[in-house]
């Protein structure tokens, strides 16, 4: 595991406040979390970049109960892209622009240390098959 003594500048705009405390008090803990978000900071499309793509990539995942808000795009200040089922509410779910001030200001939302590099696609039909279809990185999986 590696050895951390502080979380980047960057890594850390992305955490919200409550989660960001906890994790600063136990660093070593978390060395490898702040890792991955890291790397998933440096592979994040600018804002547009992924217009037009069948499959946009889920680089970062914030959550609270039945909200998941899954981001594709980030433009590294405080615009974000991406798309949100918020409070399970599956028929309202939609695409749209976050502010990432927003996100990591509400008490109760949480980024997801463990999140797997997936589609939005995929991550949205994994989470409700039965609402969403099978996206073609899944399909080519299956066959």
């Amino acid at each position: 595991m590696k050895q951390l003594n502080t979380i980047p500048a960057e890594v850390a705009a992305l955490i919200p406040k409550v989660q960001l405390k906890i994790t600063k008090s136990n660093l070593h803990e978390y060395a490898d979390c702040i890792e991955r978000l890291a790397i998933a900071l440096k592979k994040c499309p600018a804002i547009r970049d992924t217009d037009g793509l069948k499959e946009h990539p889920a680089i970062f995942h914030y959550f609270y109960g039945s909200t998941d808000i899954y981001i594709c795009e980030y433009n590294h200040d405080d615009y974000m892209f991406g798309y949100a089922i918020l409070g399970g509410d599956l028929p309202n779910s939609e695409w749209g622009y976050f502010h990432l001030s927003e996100l990591t200001s509400n008490l109760y939302y949480n980024i997801d240390y463990h999140f797997r590099e997936q589609s939005i696609e995929a991550a949205l039909h994994l989470a409700y098959p039965k609402y969403f279809k099978i996206p073609q990185s899944l399909a080519e999986k299956t066959v």
